[in-house]
């Protein structure tokens, strides 16, 4: 299908090898290889450029020597495939995840801060939570190899079995906190088929987990299903941490919950029902009882405050 994913439903995009072009008769767009993987990542010329040369060993750009790919003559006769055991999951790690949210901005492109909006969360807001944006994923990936190495950025999550970060294009980074230390990261994609992203093998942790230290026993509590809906309800004074859906709360977080006035922020779709379920019954098992305040169908609670504010 094309890469503006218009035509799922009758794919209409064409690759010429002989020629180096490609066309989409649904869009009618068409270009080169070099339009292509601009237009997929959402990049300028020159980075699409330097995306090629270092993904196919091309001298040119700003790819030396010493780190171009070797090339391997291509096999015509099968051969038997052996492959690698699976590498183990990866680990947290706080020291770079900070280092990358250092060298990102606050958040500025339009289209950030317009997410931002309809989410209800102000610039301000934003920035006491630490939300950044990350606009050039290939450049950032660069700067960590250069400063961290390719083994620990796949060691935290961040990247997969090739030499780049694991989204696209433009994006938002939500960094967990804890003692001032980064956790996690969830990214807020804006290109390509992934919406959310979290480093792959790493457990995801209770977002805003630190605001439990700082409530009384009987406060009231909002368990949310996503994060931008804690971080809008946090800027309507209301105390909230937020999982990354059902299947993603720890059964071990229970005990640090219980003593305080437990109430479940679903988002209103299916999704939301499965979320309810799970807390019920974990909490159920422990004799405690859970509240829930369900948005209207297709929305969650960010939605509900960004139209109070906008009313």
């Amino acid at each position: 299908m094309c890469f503006r994913g218009h035509d799922s439903a009758s794919p209409s995009f064409t690759v010429s090898k002989a020629r180096n072009t490609w066309r989409c008769f649904g869009c009618g767009e068409y270009g080169d290889s070099i339009g292509l993987v601009q237009n997929i990542y959402g990049l300028g010329f020159t980075d699409a450029c330097n995306w090629l040369c270092r993904h196919f060993g091309i001298v040119g750009g700003d790819v030396s020597l010493d780190r171009q790919l070797r090339v391997v003559p291509r096999v015509t006769s099968p051969k038997s495939v052996h492959r690698p055991p699976a590498e183990p999951s990866g680990s947290p790690d706080p020291e770079l995840y900070a280092w990358l949210v250092a060298h990102c901005g606050p958040v500025t492109a339009i289209s950030g801060t317009t997410y931002l909006q309809v989410h209800g969360i102000a610039p301000d807001l934003a920035l006491r939570f630490g939300v950044v944006e990350l606009v050039d994923p290939v450049r950032a990936y660069r700067e960590l190899e250069r400063h961290w190495g390719t083994e620990r950025i796949s060691r935290s999550g961040l990247s997969g079995s090739r030499r780049a970060l694991s989204w696209s294009g433009y994006a938002l980074i939500f960094p967990f906190k804890l003692d001032a230390a980064i956790q996690y990261l969830q990214v807020r994609c804006f290109h390509g088929n992934k919406k959310f992203f979290g480093p792959s093998g790493i457990p995801k942790p209770m977002f805003n987990s630190q605001r439990i230290r700082g409530l009384q026993p009987g406060s009231r509590l909002h368990i949310c299903e996503g994060v931008p809906d804690a971080i809008a309800m946090e800027g309507v004074g209301l105390a909230a941490v937020a999982v990354l859906g059902s299947t993603s709360f720890r059964s071990e977080w229970v005990e640090e919950l219980l003593p305080f006035d437990l109430v479940g922020v679903p988002d209103g779709d299916d999704a939301g029902e499965k979320f309810m379920k799970r807390l019920t019954d974990e909490f159920r098992a422990r004799s405690k009882s859970i509240r829930f305040v369900v948005p209207p169908k297709g929305m969650d609670a960010s939605d509900v405050i960004a139209r109070g504010k906008n009313a």
